[in-house]
């Protein structure tokens, strides 16, 4: 992972800087979440992977199946990726862009990790915390994992705050050496 995230780091600072320069944001924080998802796909990755499918073939097929979610900008970056081999760790880029934008606009996203869906005035309530905390606003994404049992995991860039039970036990299993 952060090989990938090393590799990837020039990548997104270029996409950042061109987005930025265009004024465009928004649209290739939307289209370079959309060319991550599309590279996770399996299908794709085994395509990806694949040494007899041409670098500019795979660059035309994400294009030919993002359709017009790709303005001009964006599709010439697509093909930089696949020429350079790169198109694999398009996740780690958006990744990057997203922490560029949000120093730049200086807000966080925050993952909120919890066993069953909040309400919306527990979100509310985790968000004001996380914004007092870190002094910018605050964009939270929720995730359910059962495997919590109860309780929370706050994800902000690389900052975690694991308030969940699951972590807790965790913590006392290493304490008494039961791991």
């Amino acid at each position: 992972m952060q090989e990938n995230l090393t590799v990837a780091r020039p990548y997104a600072q270029a996409a950042y800087e061109q987005a930025r320069a265009e004024g465009t944001l928004s649209a290739w924080s939307d289209a370079l979440a959309y060319l991550a998802a599309l590279v996770a796909d399996e299908e794709m990755r085994r395509l990806i992977n694949n040494p007899r499918v041409g670098r500019d073939r795979l660059a035309e097929a994400i294009l030919d199946i993002a359709g017009s979610r790709f303005g001009d900008t964006f599709r010439n970056f697509v093909k930089v990726l696949s020429s350079a081999q790169r198109l694999g760790v398009a996740g780690e880029v958006a990744e990057l862009f997203e922490r560029h934008r949000a120093d730049a606009e200086n807000f966080a996203n925050a993952e909120i990790v919890t066993a069953y869906p909040l309400a919306a005035e527990q979100e509310t309530r985790i968000a004001q915390a996380v914004q007092r905390r870190l002094g910018r606003e605050v964009r939270i994404r929720q995730r359910v994992d059962q495997n919590l049992i109860g309780g929370a995991v706050v994800r902000v860039g690389d900052s975690v705050f694991d308030l969940s039970l699951k972590g807790g036990l965790d913590q006392l299993a290493n304490l008494f050496n039961w791991k």
